[in-house]
């Protein structure tokens, strides 16, 4: 027959204790591969852009996700479609001419300009440059004014 192990109330609480321990060591690695992953940041500061842009068009999608541009009656503007509240990536919805964030409810203007929601300010706008063959370069590392265009 089997020895019966006598439990104390502080074998109990050990055991415990060396089971939070294993299971906060066995979480560190991938939450710090999670932490300090790059995947959605940019790879390189700069975006080429080189479809059409028609005056008074609708913002046009990158190669990269989260950037943007547009061509009104005064120039070409990019911006980062990144929320300023804790940099979800945000969506452009064309029928309602709104930026929305997915994650805690923030409201743009077309301009990307918050309306609502936690955001304290609006998307960043970057630098554009045209080059010489009317394509786009886009400089994501380089901010500018709301009014900037090229």
């Amino acid at each position: 027959m089997p020895k019966q192990q006598d439990w104390t109330r502080r074998g109990v609480l050990r055991l415990a204790w060396v089971g939070v321990i294993a299971a906060s060591a066995l979480t560190i690695e991938p939450l710090v591969k999670y932490l300090t992953s790059k995947e959605d940041r940019l790879q390189s500061p700069l975006v080429a852009y080189n479809k059409p842009l028609d005056v008074n068009s609708d913002w046009q999608n990158t190669a990269n996700a989260r950037v943007w541009v547009k061509r009104d009656s005064l120039g070409v503007m990019a911006l980062i479609a990144t929320c300023t509240h804790l940099g979800c990536e945000v969506h452009y919805h064309p029928e309602k001419k709104q930026w929305l964030c997915p994650c805690h409810g923030s409201i743009y203007d077309i301009e990307g300009r918050p309306v609502s929601g936690p955001a304290p300010k609006a998307m960043p706008r970057v630098a554009v440059e045209r080059k010489p063959d009317g394509s786009l370069m886009i400089n994501t590392a380089k901010q500018v004014g709301m009014d900037t265009r090229v």
